[in-house]
C-alpha cells in the first residue's frame, strides 16, 4: 500500500467522521447545499489549475478518466467548505469575518502544501502557496456569498 493511498484513506475517514459528528441537525440543510455548492466551484477550480498546467496531480484515483484529483476537491475542500460555513461569525463584526474567512484559507493552503510537500498526490507547476492562499480566499468569499443568498430562500 502506497503512502499516498494511505493518506486519502485517512483524510477520508477524517472528513466523513467530523461531516457525520460535527454538523448540527438544525445546520444539516446548510451542509447540503455548501457542500454540492462547494464541489460545483471546486471543480471549475481545478480544472482550470489542470488546464492552465499550474498544478499536477500524479497520484490520481482514476488516472484514465481525469488528470484531476477526486478526493482533494470533491471532499476535502467541500468538508473545509461546510465548517467555513458552520462556523462563520454572522454579526461579529467585519473584522472576525475577514479573520475567520483568512484563517480558513491558510488552512486549505497549508494542506495543500504539506500535500504536496510530503507526497505525491499534488504537485505545484506554475503555483505556490501564496496564490493558493489568494484563491482559496476568493472562493471562500464566494461560497459565503451563494450560502447566505440561498439561505435567504430556505427562511
Amino acid at each position: 500500500m502506497s503512502k499516498e493511498f494511505l493518506i486519502l484513506v485517512i483524510v477520508w475517514l477524517i472528513s466523513i467522521g467530523i461531516l457525520l459528528k460535527y454538523i448540527p441537525k438544525e445546520s444539516k440543510r446548510t451542509a447540503y447545499i455548501t457542500f454540492l455548492f462547494v464541489q460545483a466551484i471546486a471543480w471549475f477550480y481545478e480544472y482550470m489549475q489542470v488546464l492552465f498546467k499550474c498544478v499536477e496531480y500524479p497520484y490520481r484515483e482514476f488516472p484514465i478518466a481525469t488528470k484531476m484529483s477526486f478526493s482533494m476537491h470533491y471532499l476535502i475542500y467541500p468538508t473545509f467548505g461546510v465548517f467555513f460555513i458552520i462556523l462563520y461569525p454572522l454579526d461579529k463584526g467585519k473584522l472576525r469575518e475577514f479573520i475567520h474567512t483568512l484563517l480558513f484559507a491558510v488552512a486549505v493552503s497549508t494542506y495543500t502544501l504539506l500535500i504536496e510537500h510530503y507526497s505525491s498526490l499534488i504537485e505545484f507547476k506554475n503555483w505556490n502557496w501564496y496564490l493558493c492562499l489568494i484563491s482559496n480566499f476568493i472562493i471562500l468569499y464566494i461560497i459565503k456569498k451563494f450560502v447566505f443568498w440561498f439561505k435567504k430562500g430556505l427562511a
